[in-house]
């Protein structure tokens, strides 16, 4: 598994993770496609007779094989997730953040309040107020919900976590390249769900400096 830097990068992580999901998947899928072509061809109905079963037939060591096979497919499938979310919570939580953003959710918006500068800013349904952050600096996120579980999602820096209604679920990302991109809810939170979007501008560090002095009410 790809150890991330000091700053963390999900993007490696993941991948490896994608890695090992995908070929399997496909292998699972192509496996019961064949059986079902199998089994179809050969027990069609030939002559307009049907196929008389002669009396119950038991597979028990080929049941107990084939489950033995789908739980050993569980297991190491929960294993490469875990071991992936343990690396990036533990890098992440080695972090000293060089900005706190405090990211609410609720149907159909996005709040995000800038932690010690005085800014709140909020994209959704109504709000079009962007996610301002500096590039490769450690930005900690503080998720939360107001209501439902929504998903915070960045899908072009490979970037996803739920907020849940409740709890803080804290994570340091780093971004690191300038630039704009798109994010929104992941997870299906009612009629206005498409709606719940959000931009992210990704700036140097001195414009993001200039923004953040030009926005701020200064420390609080």
């Amino acid at each position: 598994m790809p150890v991330p830097t000091a700053i963390v990068d999900t993007r490696h992580v993941y991948d490896w993770v994608f890695g090992i999901y995908v070929p399997i998947g496909i292998g699972v899928f192509g496996f019961f496609t064949v059986t079902i072509i199998v089994v179809t061809v050969r027990f069609r109905r030939r002559d307009g007779r049907r196929h008389r079963l002669a009396g119950h037939n038991e597979a028990n060591r080929l049941e107990l094989a084939y489950a033995v096979v789908l739980l050993c497919i569980a297991a190491v499938l929960l294993d490469v997730t875990f071991r992936a979310e343990h690396l990036v919570d533990t890098a992440s939580a080695r972090e000293r953040p060089a900005l706190t953003v405090d990211v609410i959710a609720s149907r159909w918006e996005w709040t995000f309040r800038y932690a010690g500068h005085g800014i709140t800013h909020v994209s959704g349904a109504v709000g079009d107020a962007p996610l301002v952050v500096p590039v490769d600096e450690p930005v900690r996120f503080n998720l939360t919900s107001r209501d439902v579980i929504h998903g915070f999602w960045i899908p072009q820096l490979a970037f996803k976590r739920d907020a849940m209604p409740g709890t803080v679920e804290r994570v340091t990302l780093d971004f690191d390249r300038t630039g704009s991109f798109s994010g929104a809810c992941s997870e299906y939170c009612g009629i206005f769900h498409s709606e719940m979007v959000f931009g992210v501008r990704v700036l140097p560090d001195r414009r993001f400096d200039r923004w953040l002095a030009r926005h701020g009410a200064g420390p609080v």
